[in-house]
């Protein structure tokens, strides 16, 4: 006797689970999911800004001293949305040539504006010259921790944002600064937490949770 195979379901949960994406953060990215964030990031529009909704969490001012605007974390998946984001000419199949064998860490950046009163009020007098400076990268205690373990930094760099939204133009005015830190993508657990902290030169204790797992 010929026994008969019914395919439909079978089919229709292969095709269902080739639809889903992964979650989770994963490292390193397939050739798949290096096209598919880059395409993502290409489309600049409301899908995109809703992808990085997750992946920043912002806060009010205070009433002193600096303003830490947010905290954000970039998945090497995310990374690459980015890209596909800032794309003059995008080319999602020859990003996916380019980017195979780039490296990308876990990234931590921490927006900070100035005000008032921080770094404090400009000199005064005819005699005083150019702004203060605020010393982002000293001024600001950044850790990571997951389990209550912090985790080593890799790296870390500031990008100084003036008025006219260039960085490094010194006849602007200081607006604020985008503290970055790199990890090691093996020293997380992405199917944890990550709790990021940042501490004011005024004291202000800056904390959030990130939940790794709904991330990509």
């Amino acid at each position: 006797m010929t026994k008969k195979f019914h395919a439909g379901p079978v089919l229709a949960l292969a095709v269902l689970a080739i639809a889903i994406p992964a979650l989770a953060y994963q490292y390193p990215l397939s050739s798949t999911d290096i096209r598919s964030a880059y395409m993502l990031g290409t489309r600049k529009d409301s899908v995109t800004s809703e992808f990085f909704a997750a992946y920043r969490h912002n806060f009010p001012a205070p009433e002193a001293g600096p303003h830490v605007a947010y905290i954000a974390v970039a998945t090497p998946y995310a990374q690459v949305v980015e890209l596909g984001q800032s794309a003059q000419n995008p080319d999602t199949q020859q990003a996916g040539i380019d980017l195979a064998n780039k490296t990308f860490p876990f990234v931590v950046r921490v927006g900070v504006n100035v005000t008032a009163t921080y770094p404090g009020p400009q000199p005064a007098t005819a005699s005083s010259q150019g702004e203060l400076v605020p010393d982002f990268g000293n001024d600001f205690k950044i850790t990571m921790l997951q389990d209550d373990k912090e985790i080593s930094l890799r790296s870390s760099r500031v990008f100084v944002l003036y008025s006219n939204g260039n960085v490094g133009l010194n006849s602007a005015q200081i607006t604020g600064a985008v503290i970055e830190l790199k990890y090691d993508n093996e020293d997380i657990d992405p199917n944890g937490k990550v709790d990021i902290k940042v501490l004011t030169p005024d004291n202000q204790n800056i904390r959030t949770k990130f939940d790794l797992e709904p991330l990509k």
